[in-house]
């Protein structure tokens, strides 16, 4: 591999964290004071503290690039399966990005659909992914469970609220 090649997968690479993490920050730009929103709710058994979530998600959102990321570098090689996963992929980013807003705007209802439906797209997009690079599903395994965990809070504060 050329320098030119490897820079040019390293900016690749780089560009992956930053639209990941950028898409992060944008949505929770959007949803307005989640963390004031968060602690004014009535919260289920095992609700985390609210800081715990400005840790978690930059690292989620870090694997998550990660994982898109090598997806995207078989391109050449696995070209059908590997558009199929990164559709996916771009699908459950466009999912979460709305879930804050729908959610943290007042609409539990439609941010549970909304996350029961991010969890269908993640999972599938976690087994095409261990199909094409096993490194890039595992990458996606925290993420999985996380939303799992935000599934259950989504139910408890749309029933308690």
């Amino acid at each position: 591999m050329s320098k030119t090649s490897h820079l040019k997968t390293f900016l690749y690479f780089i560009a992956f964290i930053l639209i990941v993490e950028g898409i992060g920050a944008l949505s929770s730009l959007f949803a307005g004071d989640i963390k004031s929103i968060y602690n004014n709710l009535k919260l289920p058994p095992l609700a985390p503290p609210d800081y715990l979530f400005g840790i978690v998600w930059p690292l989620l959102y870090a694997l998550i690039a990660i994982s898109g990321f090598l997806i995207f570098r078989l391109l050449g090689t696995y070209k059908t399966e590997a558009r199929l996963a990164l559709t996916y992929f771009v699908l459950q980013l466009f999912i979460n990005f709305i879930w804050s807003i729908i959610f943290f705007k007042g609409y539990y209802w439609s941010g549970v659909i909304t996350i029961l439906l991010l969890d269908l797209i993640v999972f599938i997009c976690l087994i095409k992914f261990l199909k094409l690079d096993k490194v890039s599903g595992i990458c996606l395994i925290p993420y999985l469970i996380w939303i799992l965990f935000a599934t259950y809070l989504s139910i408890g504060v749309a029933l308690l609220n």
